[in-house]
């Protein structure tokens, strides 16, 4: 009597054996500890060589770049503290990651910056805040996406999902200022780092730099998804199989005696 084992038994056990996988392995997360973001840190020259400063007067410096884990899914804050200036702390000026606290913003009430060399813009309350950009392993090239308007979308959000080399508003990383629920930022299909930054410059260009001082300091945590090895789902599948190949020839054997 040949071993035939239906087709319809061999989806169902290797689905279950993928889902066992899967199932035992948890999504993972990895933390990233006091991180320092100066107010230098030009979020423009993210993935460059150089900070840009086309407006002219300082181009400060690199932002701290983060490598991600494999399959990033979702970036929280758990603290961001510190303060900052844009002017040299000239009249009391200095603000918190959330752009509060200096007394007149700067001058600036909404404050709007422009695309740049793939980087999207970003307009805001203020100016000063702190800010994220994700990007993948290649340089940032034209056309940039479109520019987030946080006038319009707030920073009381919950959840944001920016798209590769787009500018958005991390603050403090809570829905208020120094308070409210932790926000959370989709990782965007293909990002392999995380640039943390400032902008700062004259008439939406990217410069001006010479005059800040200050830092901020940013723990942070990204989760991401475990991916089962591919080994360890093939034996499972095949060791489902034969087990399911072996009961059914015992069965068949057994069919066989009673015949006889």
């Amino acid at each position: 009597m040949s071993l035939r084992i239906s087709p319809r038994i061999l989806a169902v056990s290797f689905g279950a054996c993928i889902a066992l996988v899967t199932a035992s392995s948890p999504a993972q997360t990895t933390a990233y500890t006091n991180e320092s973001i100066s107010a230098m840190a030009n979020i423009y020259g993210a993935g460059y060589s150089t900070p840009p400063a086309p407006a002219g007067n300082g181009a400060g410096i690199l932002p701290p770049e983060f490598d991600l884990p494999a399959s990033p899914l979702v970036l929280t804050f758990s603290s961001v503290t510190g303060t900052i200036s844009l002017n040299d702390g000239f009249g009391g000026e200095y603000n918190d990651p959330d752009d509060a606290g200096s007394s007149s913003n700067y001058g600036f009430p909404t404050k709007s910056f422009n695309s740049l060399d793939g980087i999207s813009g970003i307009n805001a309350t203020g100016t000063g805040y702190l800010i994220g950009v994700f990007e993948s392993n290649t340089e940032p090239a034209d056309p940039a996406p479109v520019s987030l308007d946080f006038t319009s979308i707030g920073t009381d959000f919950s959840s944001l999902s920016p798209v590769l080399d787009q500018l958005f508003f991390v603050g403090d990383g809570l829905t208020g200022d120094g308070a409210g629920s932790v926000q959370q930022f989709d990782v965007p299909t293909g990002a392999t780092r995380l640039f943390l930054g400032i902008a700062d410059g004259i008439n939406g260009s990217p410069g001006d730099f010479s005059d800040n001082e200050g830092s901020f300091t940013a723990s942070f945590q990204v989760s991401s998804s475990a991916v089962p090895e591919p080994a360890s789902t093939t034996l499972l599948a095949i060791g489902t199989i034969g087990l399911l190949a072996r009961r059914r020839k015992i069965a068949c054997r057994g069919i066989a005696a009673q015949r006889h």
